[in-house]
């Protein structure tokens, strides 16, 4: 099938590839499908979660072991059963990033990261009980709030 994206243009995706949110994006209840778009040019360790119901809705996601090599959310109980995810299933783990106004303010979201299985292509933003920055810098370490 395929989609308009604010980034893209329009591009091809399979459905099989589609990622439903099981809980909404906290401020975007309304959108619950998505896929992930990636560009070779910029690694494995940033995607795009482009919303296919909507082109304006694309959040910029990093792997937040780039921005923090001792990250280790402690998912709950509550949050597997609602990704309808196994003890052994591979859950990937990404951060929303939010560009500053140059580059280098450029922060990420690591209280609230979004966990996916994609065995089943469930997803849900989450809110750490762990004591994460909701802006850490990416280039100079230092976190606000």
């Amino acid at each position: 099938m395929q989609i308009e994206t604010r980034d893209f243009g329009i591009i091809d995706i399979e459905e099989k590839n589609v990622i439903t949110f099981k809980q909404p994006i906290f401020g975007f209840e309304e959108y619950t499908q998505y896929v992930l778009v990636s560009d070779s040019n910029m690694g494995s360790g940033i995607c795009w979660l482009q919303s296919i119901e909507e082109k304006d809705v694309c959040f910029i996601l990093m792997n937040p072991l780039e921005v923090c090599k001792d990250y280790a959310p402690v998912v709950m109980q509550d949050v597997l059963f609602t990704l309808q995810a196994a003890p052994e299933d591979d859950l990937d783990c990404w951060v929303i990033t939010v560009i500053g106004k140059t580059f280098q303010d450029s922060t990420v979201n690591l209280k609230s990261p979004i966990i996916v299985n994609h065995k089943m292509n469930f997803a849900m933003q989450i809110i750490l009980e762990q004591d994460y920055p909701i802006r850490k810098r990416i280039f100079d370490g230092e976190s606000e709030g």
